[in-house]
């Protein structure tokens, strides 16, 4: 199965560089992509879309906590909401639980 990706790699800002959001089935992950693990992104985070809980990894950087926080919190705003999680038009209600 593929991931949607969100990317936050159009912004000026290093952060905004760095920071990878995929799509999957079950949540949001946030990657990092200066670093890698097994070949693939070095995962920040996991924001499941039925409990909107974010799980943050032990090891993600400072800097970019604070980014995977917010982008976090406004999904958390959308409780409730409809959110497109295929490009075939699939959408799971956030917050769901």
């Amino acid at each position: 199965m593929h991931a949607q990706i969100h990317s936050c790699s159009g912004g000026a800002n290093p952060v905004d560089q760095r920071l990878f959001i995929g799509v999957y089935p079950a949540g949001l992950v946030y990657a990092d992509r200066l670093r890698e693990v097994g070949g693939d992104y070095a995962r920040l985070a996991f924001l499941p879309y039925d409990t909107l809980d974010l799980q943050l990894s032990a090891d993600c950087p400072a800097e970019l906590r604070q980014a995977v926080s917010a982008h976090a919190d406004r999904m958390r705003a959308k409780r409730g909401q409809a959110f497109q999680v295929s490009t075939c038009g699939q959408t799971v209600i956030l917050g769901k639980a």
